[in-house]
């Protein structure tokens, strides 16, 4: 069973009876075999999880293809990965691959939670696992035992976590292995992830932190970042910045600050134009101030005139018209920054000038 999440922002809506109803198809091909979903979904169906089966698969690694079309624009966003089919005897060891969340290419905040399945023999008794964690110099930079959340005839499961922060921007190596009552590796697997750098939300460097926070600070708190003289300083007061912010302030988490992380994210992913960083576009700067817009109408084909975007907040309420006057898809703001600003301070209550 594979299963796909869409989300909102992978397709485009048409209205209908004033409705927004987003049309899709989606097609999967694995090793000869063929799936395919396609439907209608309204404005509170996403996340939307579609669940595609293949039968008959052998064992091994094969490759997967998805296909995500959206029936409105015609556009197609296809997604290519490796998926390994498990093989298992109840006379010799073997194990699942690694099952790596998050994985593939990874914001260095936050921890990767590993899920590893061991098959033993019938009669293997306890088992245990270890991971590693490995940098390009294969030095072992975060290590531990792992969690047995269930053993059985046949399976043993686990799991455990380890940490990001910390660690620099690269490619790591994650290994696990499974030992026997001798202390002796019986099943070992092994997957890897790509870290990017964590954002500097916390004044290492002053001109990112600032460039990175503008859109939702006040000119006095951009003002006392500025001022501040060393790295203490500058910590301290974005300490009291995301403070400032967090909604539960009882609580280890800051859901605040880990809500501006993944607008950071998709910012740099949906807005970054050629040389211009997405945080510098108006489209980053609006999405960082508000977040996801409740609706988007796309038109990047025109006849006349130029492709554009309108957003639609409803609470606040708020409509921006974006438009891409040069035909590089870097669509600029057509409006007065007021209003964008006085709908984001409206929903703010720790806001002030």
């Amino acid at each position: 069973m594979i299963t796909v999440v869409i989300e909102r922002e992978d397709l485009v809506p048409v209205l209908t009876d004033g409705e927004a109803l987003y049309r899709y198809e989606l097609t999967a091909e694995m090793a000869g075999g063929y799936a395919r979903a396609g439907a209608g979904v309204g404005e509170n169906g996403f996340p939307l999880v579609e669940e595609l089966l293949f039968d008959d698969l052998s064992t091994g690694t094969h490759e997967l293809k998805t296909s995500l079309l959206d029936l409105e624009t015609g556009e197609t966003v296809s997604q290519r990965v490796d998926v390994v089919i498990d093989s298992a005897s109840t006379e010799t060891w073997s194990s699942s691959g690694l099952r790596l969340t998050p994985s593939g290419t990874v914001r260095a905040t936050g921890s990767v939670t590993i899920i590893w399945d061991v098959y033993p023999p019938v009669g293997s008794g306890e088992i245990r696992a270890a991971y590693a964690v490995l940098d390009h110099d294969l030095n072992a930079i975060r290590e531990g035992w792992m969690d047995l959340s269930r053993q059985t005839d046949g399976i043993a499961s686990f799991s455990s976590a380890f940490s990001l922060g910390g660690l620099e921007r690269g490619v790591y190596v994650v290994n696990t292995a499974a030992l026997g009552g001798e202390s002796e590796v019986m099943a070992s697997s092994s997957s890897s992830i790509r870290l990017l750098s964590s954002w500097d939300l916390w004044g290492d460097d002053a001109d990112e932190t600032v460039t990175l926070v503008r859109p939702i600070a006040s000119p006095r708190e951009i003002s006392e970042l500025q001022n501040a003289g060393n790295p203490g300083e500058r910590q301290a007061v974005m300490s009291e910045f995301w403070l400032r912010r967090d909604p539960n302030p009882s609580t280890r988490e800051n859901e605040y600050l880990d809500t501006y992380r993944r607008r950071l994210d998709y910012i740099e992913r949906s807005f970054t134009s050629g040389v211009t960083r997405g945080i510098l576009t108006d489209m980053g700067v609006a999405y960082a101030k508000m977040g996801e817009p409740d609706m988007v109408e796309n038109n990047p084909f025109q006849v006349e005139g130029y492709p554009f975007q309108i957003w639609t907040y409803f609470n606040p309420r708020l409509t921006l018209l974006f438009i891409d006057r040069f035909g590089y898809g870097l669509y600029e703001f057509d409006g007065d920054w007021q209003d964008v600003n006085r709908a984001f301070s409206l929903g703010e209550a720790w806001y002030v000038y």
